[in-house]
């Protein structure tokens, strides 16, 4: 018989009203390195609920074996199953706050994992946060990757092709 043990550390960094998620860590191994994953914002994992996106990203991240824990920050920091634009400010979507929990985290971290997705093909506004949030990760240019299935690049964690394995490859900006 062999029993096996691990315990994982959980911490989320909120808004004072408790509307906006900066941060959410996992650690399992702190003795490894930490991935960074920048996904478009909160839904509702926390503490211990956790949504299917952040299941997979916890379960792909420790199958690569290199990191002990995953730190997830977003775009947007408003805590919501999706983001609309049409009745909310980008003010409301997104704390000036959020800015820095992602440049602190980046730097903190040895990968920072782009995940998004294709959001940015359907909106401007997420297009235009995306751009601002690259100006924000510049200087962590050389730890930027995204996820691919061979084929595609820069998608996210809920694609079918991706729920059971990442295969990482360094961020490429797009030439205009």
């Amino acid at each position: 018989m062999i029993t096996e043990k691990v315990t994982m550390r959980s911490e989320a960094i909120f808004s004072g009203c408790t509307q906006h998620r900066f941060v959410l860590r996992k650690i399992w191994n702190k003795d490894k390195p930490l991935a960074c994953i920048v996904m478009l914002n909160p839904c509702e994992s926390g503490l211990l609920i956790t949504d299917l996106t952040t299941n997979l990203v916890i379960n792909n991240v420790s199958r690569l074996c290199e990191y002990g824990g995953v730190v997830i920050v977003n775009l947007f920091s408003q805590i919501t199953p999706k983001l609309r634009f049409r009745h909310t400010t980008i003010e409301e979507l997104n704390s000036p706050e959020n800015d820095t929990y992602i440049a602190k985290v980046a730097s903190e971290c040895s990968v920072v994992i782009l995940a998004w997705g294709k959001a940015a093909d359907s909106s401007i506004h997420i297009a235009n946060r995306i751009e601002t949030v690259l100006d924000i990760l510049a200087p962590y240019k050389e730890k930027l990757m995204v996820i691919t299935d061979g084929h595609r690049k820069l998608l996210h964690p809920l694609s079918p092709q991706l729920r059971k394995q990442w295969r990482l490859i360094p961020y490429e900006p797009a030439e205009n």
